[in-house]
């Protein structure tokens, strides 16, 4: 059951949020209504063009089809769609039997049948309640993974993981190895002894794997299929924490001392950084939605939102103990759950930073979560790996 704390909460945050949802509705209906209303002007002009010259009817189809598929995904609240349809539908037809007359073109009646599925989407995932569910009774670890040790399949002072289908990949820092565990907690195999000193955090993509080792201040490249280290990269990084891959392989490392993310190809080349001016010293790095989350340790905001070309788009989040390592993930909701070392807590957060939900941890590092809901969290206080 949850705490009393976190149903009172969960409970503000409902209120905040149905506040928010209110108003942020309205944006949504004027931005569209008058996003509809440019492409209707620019629908005019294209017709006047295309009347004009022939020999650019081609092209202007495909813009036509374009702003089409434009219009269609503009999403518009349910609760005026009445509204919408008695007056917006009736001046849209007017147009539409205007335009069939002054050009052989066809246009498609596309309004109810695109609304009708974005507004089924939207009822979907808009739901505040729906996505802060996965997590209302999450208030202590159902099971373990590991214990204190330096045997195989005990752990030591331990920071990120990774998971990979049934398997979980640890790295067991003070051991100066990867201990890869079934979701279930049975012990499958260790390596990186004789190469690895301090590992911090790991990254897997296709069948490579990735590891930062800030004691070597470097990054590895491994192989998941007989976990041999391959190659490294070294006086590039500066104090490497932690680390994430993009769809294209691109490896993307916390360099924390160099106050930046810096970004290598999945074969360690190095090709540009992200944030430098901007950050002050970034432990963990995730992509999310097509944007790059980064953890940061600083006096005002403790994550920071970068586009893939490293523009700056929001900082925000302010962890009250934001000063110890910091490392982040993402659920299918696109919430934020981040680990805060020294609040001793795992913190839910919605995609814009309302509170859901928070779940005491003795100093939680490397966190991650699978497609149930299921929280993975380092304990690096009690050198285990706790699942809420």
């Amino acid at each position: 059951m949850a705490t009393k704390y976190s149903d009172e909460i969960s409970t503000n945050h409902f209120e905040l949020v149905e506040q928010k949802i209110h108003s942020t509705f309205e944006k949504i209906i004027r931005i569209a209504t008058e996003r509809r209303d440019q492409l209707l002007v620019q629908l005019f002009d294209m017709k006047q063009d295309y009347l004009r010259k022939e020999n650019t009817r081609q092209k202007q189809l495909a813009d036509l089809e374009k702003m089409i598929r434009q219009l269609m995904e503009t999403s518009i609240q349910q609760n005026e769609v009445v509204k919408l349809q008695e007056d917006q539908i009736k001046n849209w037809k007017k147009e539409q039997k205007k335009y069939e007359i002054e050009t052989p073109i066809p246009i498609p009646f596309f309004y109810i049948e695109g609304l009708d599925s974005l507004l089924e989407q939207l009822e979907k995932l808009g739901s505040i309640q729906e996505i802060a569910e996965p997590y209302k009774n999450k208030t202590k670890p159902i099971r373990r993974i590991g214990k204190p040790g330096s045997e195989k399949g005990e752990l030591n002072n331990l920071r990120g993981l990774a998971l990979d289908g049934d398997k979980i990949y640890i790295a067991d820092t003070d051991k100066s190895r990867i201990q890869i565990f079934s979701t279930e907690g049975k012990f499958i195999h260790e390596f990186g002894k004789e190469q690895l000193r301090y590992p911090y955090c790991i990254a897997l993509y296709k069948e490579w794997g990735f590891v930062s080792d800030w004691g070597l201040i470097t990054i590895f490249k491994f192989s998941k299929t007989n976990y041999k280290l391959i190659k490294r990269v070294k006086e590039v990084v500066s104090l490497p924490f932690g680390l994430t891959t993009d769809t294209n392989g691109e490896v993307l490392v916390a360099d924390w001392m160099n106050n930046r993310i810096a970004v290598f190809s999945s074969d360690l080349e190095y090709i540009r950084e992200i944030g430098k001016g901007k950050l002050k010293h970034p432990c963990d790095v995730k992509i999310n939605n097509n944007n790059i989350f980064v953890a940061d340790i600083n006096e005002i905001n403790n994550i920071h939102i970068f586009s893939k070309s490293g523009d700056l788009l929001k900082s925000f989040i302010k962890l009250e103990n934001g000063r110890g390592f910091i490392f982040l993930c993402f659920d299918l909701y696109n919430n934020i759950i981040i680990s805060d070392c020294l609040g001793d807590s795992i913190n839910i957060f919605t995609e814009d930073g309302q509170l859901i939900h928070k779940i005491q941890c003795n100093n939680p590092t490397g966190i991650i979560v699978n497609n149930n809901f299921d929280i993975f969290c380092v304990s690096f206080g009690d050198n285990v790996v706790n699942i809420y």
